[in-house]
């Protein structure tokens, strides 16, 4: 009986224990706007959270009271907000007819192309950063 509990806790947390980053491959085998999403989605969260070291490594090395610490936070700021403009890359898609979110959301290709622009986003700034960072811990 206890070892019926045992595995049941297991099961029922595993979910907890194993989260796990996007699988980069995802890329490779796009296939489907669900798997599209999902893909550039996940990858996106991944990327987003390194970028967060990245930038709290960078503020590290600012000294107190350098007006390029409030740079990099306006820099970080900039970056947050550019991501509404990935609507133009999906709406450009859509031949520029916007369209309301359903109640029962579905995945569309357009949907890819605007989860694709935010992640090409992050990862222009991924590469930004650690540009930063290099030439910071010289």
């Amino acid at each position: 009986m206890q070892a019926t509990k045992a595995f049941a806790s297991l099961v029922f947390f595993m979910p907890l224990i194993c989260v796990a980053a996007t699988d980069p491959e995802c890329l490779k085998h796009l296939g489907g706007a669900f798997a599209g999403v999902e893909c550039y989605n996940g990858l996106s969260n991944d990327m987003e959270k390194e970028n967060k070291v990245l930038l709290s490594k960078i503020l590290s090395t600012i000294p107190h009271g350098s007006k390029n610490k409030v740079l990099l936070k306006k820099y970080e700021k900039y970056r947050v907000e550019s991501r509404k403009y990935c609507v133009l890359s999906r709406d450009s898609y859509m031949g520029w007819v916007s369209e309301e979110k359903s109640v029962n959301p579905r995945y569309y290709d357009y949907d890819v192309v605007y989860h694709e622009c935010i992640y090409d986003q992050l990862v222009e700034q991924n590469e930004f950063l650690k540009k930063i960072l290099r030439n910071a811990s010289r």
